[in-house]
Formats: C-alpha cells, sequence, structure tokens
C-alpha cells in the first residue's frame, strides 16, 4: 500500500489543513481589539477641531498605546476641561494625560 495514501496519512493531512486554515494570523491583536496611534491621534484631532470652545491649533495631541497626552495652550479653565473631555470621548483612549498651560493673560 502507497504510504500517501493510507488512511492514517489522509487523516492527519486533513487535521492540519484544517488548523492551519483557522489559525488566527496575529492572535497578540485580535481584530478591532485595538486602535494605532496615528489613527487615536487623527480622531482626538478631528473631535477637537469639531469643538465650537476649543481653539485646536493651540493644542497637541500625541498617542501611545491608548493613551494620549494634551499638551500646547488653553485660553480658559473651561477649554481646557473641554478638550479633555472630549479627547476621553474617543473610541480607543484608555487614558488622557492633561499637559496643557493656561495662556499668560488667563492667569493673571
Amino acid at each position: 500500500m502507497n504510504n500517501l495514501t493510507s488512511l492514517p496519512t489522509l487523516l492527519s493531512g486533513l487535521v492540519l489543513a484544517t488548523l492551519v486554515a483557522c489559525a488566527s494570523t496575529n492572535p497578540a491583536a485580535p481584530t478591532g481589539a485595538q486602535v494605532s496611534d496615528a489613527a487615536l491621534t487623527n480622531n482626538v484631532l478631528a473631535t477637537l477641531a469639531q469643538q465650537k470652545d476649543i481653539n485646536p491649533a493651540t493644542i497637541a495631541v500625541e498617542s501611545y498605546d491608548g493613551e494620549v497626552r494634551l499638551s500646547g495652550f488653553a485660553a480658559s479653565q473651561q477649554e481646557m476641561d473641554t478638550a479633555v473631555a472630549a479627547a476621553r470621548s474617543i473610541a480607543g483612549v484608555k487614558v488622557v494625560r492633561n499637559d496643557m498651560k493656561l495662556t499668560e493673560e488667563q492667569k493673571k
């Protein structure tokens, strides 16, 4: 009997083919589980730009592994709070670190 056509060899081949076909391409990152840092930054920037009480030109956004850092300047505490709340509302954001400063004239 030919070794390639024996029943155990055929069954083993089918099991192996099934396992390979069902294997995940990247088990560490399931589909849709994480948003890339660049996409997260862009989503936060777009949301900041849509807020009427925020000047997005004065706020910088950086993202790493779900942590978003806001830096730059805000004209008021309200603007700062609105920016933080907007960043927190984005899917994929785990933590928002507020490193923004009030403009000098607002500190007086």
